[in-house]
């Protein structure tokens, strides 16, 4: 097994030698390299303050999680912009926060697999994924998608009453061909969710995580798979 990270030293307490961190450190085997790869249902966290009018505009219970539709979620978005009401836009999704919190850690390269924005505005939901994503972790091969990404909204109310709204938009459309087989043979790991394979049927993305998978499989790469909430097992 290829194990990731750097390793500045070997030492966590106090020892006579030199304080190790102050060592220089030696350049990398570029034969011990090796990376995690995961993929993920790509979403954004988008944070508002609202008032009770603007949850019963959009059909939304106070205090719920509700799953809207795309054209919805878009009519919602472009009010909260128009209006100036968003307060944060963070990269959400549990797969691609564990790349970028990994990333950060190890100040090593991970890989995270999913769709994007084709059509990217500056300062919008996609932007913001982007630019809240380590530097470290590798977006070079999300499959790009004409439409949005996932979008949560956390909508906040005069009362701090949270109300969520959640829009998959095209997150499950990762296709079996997007997925890179030499990216998955050099991996240490694939990280996975159980979530992918709960999609809405003729969407791609379970087959391109059975894909990624069979790769790990062909070239004895570990697969990891965080397997969600009891929710989802009692559907």
């Amino acid at each position: 097994m290829k194990f990731p990270g750097k390793r500045k030293s070997k030492h966590y307490f106090p020892v006579n030698a030199r304080d190790p961190l102050l060592q220089q450190i030696q350049p990398d085997n570029e034969s011990n390299v090796a990376w995690v790869v995961g993929i993920d249902q790509t979403l954004v966290d988008i944070e508002a303050k609202v008032d009770e009018a603007f949850i019963v505009r959009y059909g939304l219970s106070a205090g719920h999680s509700l799953v809207i539709e795309d054209d919805v979620a878009e009519a919602l978005y472009q009010e909260l912009v128009r209006n100036d009401l968003i307060t944060h836009q963070f990269a959400g999704g549990t797969i691609g926060n564990t790349m970028h919190n990994y990333s950060v850690l190890a100040d090593d390269r991970s890989v995270l697999l999913g769709v994007m924005c084709s059509n990217i505005e500056i300062g919008g939901y996609a932007y913001r994924y982007l630019c809240n994503t380590s530097s470290r972790t590798d977006l070079n091969y999300l499959q790009g998608v004409d439409g949005a990404i996932g979008r949560c909204f956390t909508l906040i109310s005069d009362s701090g009453e949270r109300t969520f709204a959640i829009s998959p938009g095209h997150m499950n459309k990762l296709r079996p061909e997007s997925i890179p087989e030499s990216v998955i043979a050099g991996a240490s790991a694939l990280v996975l969710t159980s979530y992918l394979v709960r999609c809405k049927p003729g969407e791609p993305m379970p087959d391109a995580t059975m894909q990624a998978i069979a790769y790990a499989k062909k070239h004895d790469v570990p697969v990891v798979l965080d397997s969600g909430d009891q929710i989802r097992y009692r559907r």
